[in-house]
């Protein structure tokens, strides 16, 4: 397994910035469950985390080789993928800069038939976003846990109900009131998309146990309402890696189209 890390300035940033590439290579000790060339996947961290948690964590190495993917993973601090109102472009960047210095660097290809994003926690929230303001870049979206209702989090930030994140953190973001404009909440933009033919196949994951489980069940109900016709998925856990590391695997199933009823959970 080919995994690499580097640092380099981000336009869109201002900054330095860093990111991890996993390439799946061919080798005796994993047998892969899809051959051909790779397909991409950008996966996105949490609200506390780096670049480096999937690795740490996870065993998306493996899962890159099993299923052959280029897995591509960014690094956005505490951000919520938002373009901020007083400082780094990070949706743009996510969004627009990241393809297009991968794909000139490491010669990743920008298809959007196989090109995918994930996330887990504030990066399930992030790939959702992506996915619905730049349909046309990915084939499928999937949301681990996801930050899905934005603006009830924000509002609970702002009364002091939910101390990992502070106001000034949120106004820093979007200014004065700290709630998110329009174009940051993806009930309204997977609202907006629910009827556009080409839209990004959506997969959500949730544990029962998880704490934003409430937040998940109106952003399902919302989707089928909205007829997205997305594929919803729970059992039970809570908000960290023991549920995500599956996660990730039945939203990679998802992906490649595989049948989730027989394929193994490795």
């Amino acid at each position: 397994m080919g995994l690499f890390g580097g640092d380099f300035y981000a336009h869109s940033l201002q900054m330095t910035t860093r990111i991890q590439v996993i390439f799946p290579e061919v080798s005796n000790d994993v047998t892969p469950v899809v051959e051909g060339e790779p397909r991409v996947l950008y996966l996105l961290h949490g609200l506390a985390a780096n670049c480096g948690e999937w690795t740490r964590f996870s065993k998306i190495e493996y899962y890159a080789k099993k299923y052959n993917f280029i897995i591509i993973m960014p690094e956005v601090q505490r951000s919520f993928y938002c373009d901020s109102a007083y400082g780094p472009k990070y949706f743009t960047y996510i969004a627009d800069e990241l393809p297009a210095i991968c794909a000139k660097w490491f010669c990743i290809t920008q298809d959007p038939a196989r090109t995918f994003i994930a996330g887990e926690s504030m990066g399930g929230y992030g790939a959702v976003k992506a996915a619905m303001r730049r349909p046309k870049s990915y084939n499928a979206v999937a949301t681990l846990s996801g930050v899905l209702d934005y603006p009830h989090i924000a509002r609970e930030i702002i009364a002091g109900n939910w101390t990992d994140v502070a106001k000034s953190e949120l106004c820093a973001l979007h200014g004065a009131s700290g709630l998110p404009a329009p174009e940051d909440d993806v009930l309204a933009l997977m609202q907006a998309q629910a009827q556009n033919p080409n839209r990004p196949r959506l997969i959500q994951l949730c544990g029962t146990e998880d704490f934003l489980y409430q937040d998940n069940q109106t952003f399902r109900l919302q989707a089928q309402k909205a007829g997205y016709g997305h594929t919803y998925m729970e059992w039970q856990g809570d908000h960290e890696w023991p549920f995500w590391d599956v996660a990730i695997q039945r939203a990679i199933q998802f992906f490649l189209q595989l049948d989730m009823d027989t394929t193994p959970i490795y």
